[in-house]
């Protein structure tokens, strides 16, 4: 409503503390003038973001950068890396000697003034910029948007918030769709949610980074303390991000913590996408360019490092995922569980791990991964089967414009002589490491390998191109758990799957995923109680 003739209305301040304030006018008794006081949200829920695989910054010991992509400057970061050597790769990315470096750009980091800490307080810098800079921003400014609401009570307007604008919008959910209300949105309000980011060590295993993650949350509801609606924070995940929040949840105790959590394209059975890097190589850039666009530069890297290998796929994965072509014929693996079969594979040139490759002590460093494999990843992610937060809520990549792994297959080809590099491995090893040629490696086998031992073979890994957000296939992206708040199938690309859209624009123009993920949060406070 307007003011009255002798109504004044007041806009609120906030303290040092995050306290609401109003500077009263002096006035006369005789005018009667009454002072309007808009009420304004002062509980705290936070909401910490956890990026995914190589989505946070890292440095050495010695506060060196190691991994960071500032745009503009990623480009030219990642072209440092491009002589690199794999002795050199495996000694910078070493999960034992790297820390997270929180030294990244930040978009407009006192932007929320009083109310929250800095962005940077509140480890944004953390976040690879690259990839989160403009989702983080656009996600706490639709968080934070009340000042809208009180333009419109001084001006007279009737600008919507992006809240309001989803008011009844039907988003598509395969699994709990169910439209925003008029009420569900105005007790959101009642409510400040500061985004905060925990960055992580994608390097090492997700169980020390859900032990990490756990002195976050603590320490982040102890800096609003009094302040807080709840003694709760919410989670929104990327990727690999989800698989930490999860273990943290169900595996060590955190449920308590956690009022609910977003899924944005967590690979919840593993992706084959994780065998073809290590076999291959990474093409894409400028990822490609740092952690090594073919086998001999990645897979010391990989070996050493549990979090990455986490993202294999496990037994609820299925068999049949990696398929080996002879002619006419398809053979399929892992037969019955992948952990044997094909990622402590010694025998069979498809093997996921060569030993040449991982430099150094050979014997020494086999032994060192055959351990990594049976207790960091088969542990990992047989125990985290299953377990969901009982408030989750998740959307998927489920395009064919972005295909994925659902399999892998090595295609036999004319063997062409004089195609692989100086780094062939004898028999005894198997394959060579080949040159990358359109996103695939051939390798060439023993002869002692075929039936017809005076010809020699070649081998082409393929995608099976099927649908997902090109990293994770649907196979693994849509989540069968029954649990589920809800669950969307969107069109996204892995790596931007929190991509904004033009906020600028209207709601029509923000990305579906951004505008799920804000429904789930509204959603997700709805018994907590509000302003009384």
């Amino acid at each position: 409503s307007q003011p009255t003739e002798n109504e004044v209305y007041i806009r609120p301040k906030y303290d040092k503390y995050g306290r609401a304030y109003y500077r009263i006018p002096n006035a006369r008794t005789e005018e009667n003038l009454i002072a309007v006081c808009p009420r304004v949200a002062e509980k705290v829920i936070p909401v910490i973001f956890l990026p995914g695989v190589m989505g946070s910054n890292l440095k050495d010991n010695f506060d060196n950068k190691v991994w960071r992509a500032d745009m503009p400057q990623s480009a030219d970061a990642a072209l440092d890396w491009i002589p690199t050597t794999p002795e050199d790769r495996k000694r910078l990315l070493d999960p034992a000697t790297t820390v997270v470096d929180g030294g990244g750009k930040v978009l407009y980091s006192d932007q929320e003034g009083n109310p929250f800490p800095s962005r940077e307080e509140r480890g944004w810098g953390t976040a690879l910029y690259r990839s989160y800079g403009e989702p983080l921003h656009v996600l706490q400014y639709m968080l934070h948007d009340e000042h809208i609401l009180l333009d419109n009570l001084f001006n007279g307007t009737r600008r919507l918030t992006t809240r309001q604008l989803l008011i009844g919008e039907d988003l598509g959910a395969e699994r709990g769709e169910e439209a925003l209300t008029e009420a569900e949105v105005r007790h959101s309000y009642d409510f400040l949610f500061p985004v905060h980011v925990f960055g992580y060590n994608w390097l090492q295993s997700n169980v020390d980074s859900a032990a990490k993650l756990h002195d976050y949350i603590q320490q982040t509801l102890s800096t609003y303390h009094d302040r807080l609606a709840l003694k709760k924070v919410i989670l929104v995940t990327h990727s690999m991000g989800g698989l930490v929040a999860r273990h943290y949840s169900e595996k060590m105790g955190g449920q308590d913590t956690i009022l609910g959590i977003v899924h944005g394209v967590m690979p919840d059975l593993g992706s084959p996408a994780a065998y073809r890097r290590m076999a291959i190589g990474e093409s894409a850039i400028p990822f490609g360019w740092v952690v090594g666009s073919n086998a001999a530069k990645m897979m010391p890297v990989l070996a050493q490092s549990p979090g990455p290998l986490q993202l294999l796929p496990g037994m609820a994965y299925g068999p049949g995922w990696l398929k080996i072509q002879h002619g006419r014929e398809t053979e399929s693996w892992p037969k019955v569980e992948p952990y044997e079969e094909i990622y402590l594979n010694e025998e069979n040139w498809w093997r996921l791990c060569e030993k040449h490759l991982l430099l150094g002590n050979v014997e020494q460093e086999w032994t060192l991964y055959k351990n990594r494999i049976q207790i960091d990843v088969k542990k990992f992610i047989e125990g985290l089967s299953r377990h969901y937060h009982p408030n989750s809520w998740a959307f998927y990549g489920a395009s064919s414009t972005h295909p994925s792994d659902a399999y892998l297959l090595w295609k036999e080809v004319p063997y062409i002589p004089d195609t692989f590099t100086s780094t062939s491995a004898s028999p005894q090893f198997g394959p060579a490491v080949g040159n990358m040629k359109n996103g695939t490696v051939a390798l060439p086998t023993p002869s002692t390998q075929r039936k017809d031992r005076e010809k020699q073979c070649q081998y082409e890994l393929t995608s099976s191109g099927t649908a997902g957000d090109g990293t994770v296939p649907v196979t693994s992206g849509c989540i069968t758990y029954s649990g589920l708040c809800s669950l969307l199938a969107t069109d996204v690309d892995h790596e931007g799957a929190y991509a904004v859209g033009n906020i600028e624009m209207g709601n029509n123009n923000l990305s579906l995923a951004m505008k799920f993920t804000l429904r789930a949060i509204v959603k997700m406070v709805q018994e907590v109680p509000g302003c009384q």
